[in-house]
């Protein structure tokens, strides 16, 4: 497997200047999901590196998400918010009367961009639709929604695929076009990404080592590490959500094999022995990722992204009515990066030794966000 490379030097070109005493960049991640937010946050990272003054412009939950690192924030942004059922899927009807109402909101979130514009220099936009161009701005719009190509079966997926991921790449090439923003689109199949028009994900670097964290966590070179980030969602299969137990009887007859599961503070503790611990929220997650030897999560494409480029095998819980999940499980399952969850224990069993999953033609590609990097500093404003 491969591990990151540590502490990365400045770009490789500086960030170009021209008019303008300095370079400023605003960072507007989305207010649903914390993908997005995962992105702002690498891209911050290599900034402060290089002393380049930034901005995040979001909503209370991703800044609060955002918190532990000593970013300049500012959480007034409105954006859009979805609704889903508890298996998981989208409800439809409730989240249209939201997005009706919420599109009230956007001349404002509109309107605080285009001031900030007076400051900043580039918006970096991932991904709010009301936000794709913003005058007197440098505007890069970071998407991951290329079309995926679903059986005919699939109404629900060729619905979402019509309606929002054409339409998305549509828009964005018209205003390329006309030179009204910029696009970076990225993508986690390989015969796709060329690294000029489709790009790898961007991921956050990592900051410890591999033998690092295990050895913090008490792990010896070969006993295998699983990080738990999610749980199945519920009457997704027949398994009534006693993941935590599966892992108990799991652990308890492979002793080598390690459980680190990421939850709520204090849910489950009860079930803790030796070979499975339970942690809250770990705000570098990514560390962990990278020294695992298999990663159990719901499909965001954040967490999906950062253990391909890892290459870490995935196990994912996906819910048939998710649109962006299910696609992104799809294709992890197509591509050889791991597969949907159908008999947890019998899954996870089979993924730590099966070598198949680790083989990953994406990782020789490099982190998008060296190509991401490369494209902001080369570009005059």
């Amino acid at each position: 497997m491969v591990t990151a490379e540590l502490n990365k030097p400045l770009l490789e070109k500086p960030i170009c200047k021209n008019r303008y005493s300095s370079f400023k960049v605003v960072l507007c991640p989305t207010t649903e999901g914390y993908g997005h937010a995962q992105r702002v946050s690498a891209i911050a990272s290599r900034l402060k590196m290089n002393n380049i003054e930034y901005l995040v412009f979001s909503d209370e939950e991703r800044i609060k998400f955002l918190s532990q690192t000593s970013m300049r924030c500012n959480n007034k942004l409105h954006g859009i918010k979805y609704i889903y059922r508890n298996n998981g899927d989208l409800n439809v009807f409730p989240t249209v009367l939201r997005l009706i109402f919420g599109s009230l909101y956007f001349p404002i979130d509109f309107l605080r961009t285009l001031i900030m514009g007076l400051k900043y220099r580039v918006l970096v936009n991932d991904y709010n639709p009301h936000l794709t161009c913003i005058p007197g701005m440098r505007t890069i719009n970071i998407t991951h929604y290329q079309p995926f190509k679903y059986g005919w079966r699939e109404f629900r997926m060729n619905f979402y695929s019509y309606l929002v991921e054409r339409p998305i790449v549509w828009g964005e090439r018209v205003r390329s076009f006309f030179g009204l923003s910029e696009n970076f689109a990225m993508d986690i199949r390989p015969e796709i990404v060329d690294c000029e028009k489709v790009y790898p994900p961007i991921v956050r670097d990592v900051t410890r080592t591999k033998a690092k964290v295990r050895e913090e966590l008490g792990l010896g070179k070969n006993e295998p590490l699983v990080l738990v980030m999610g749980r199945p969602y519920q009457k997704n299969f027949l398994m009534e959500n006693h993941d935590f137990y599966i892992y108990k009887k799991i652990a308890l007859e492979h002793p080598d094999i390690h459980f680190y599961v990421v939850t709520p503070p204090g849910i489950f503790k009860e079930l803790e022995q030796e070979n499975l611990k339970f942690n809250g929220f770990l705000p570098d997650i990514q560390n962990y990722i990278n020294a695992s030897n298999l990663v159990i999560a719901r499909s965001g494409f954040g967490t999906v992204s950062e253990a391909i480029m890892y290459g870490v095998p995935l196990l994912l819980f996906c819910p048939k009515g998710h649109m962006e999940k299910r696609k992104n499980a799809l294709m992890v399952q197509k591509y050889g990066y791991g597969k949907i969850a159908e008999n947890l224990e019998k899954d996870v069993l089979n993924l730590l030794d099966e070598p198949l999953y680790r083989s990953n033609e994406l990782q020789k590609m490099g982190n998008g966000l060296d190509h991401f990097l490369n494209i902001l500093s080369q570009n005059d404003l």
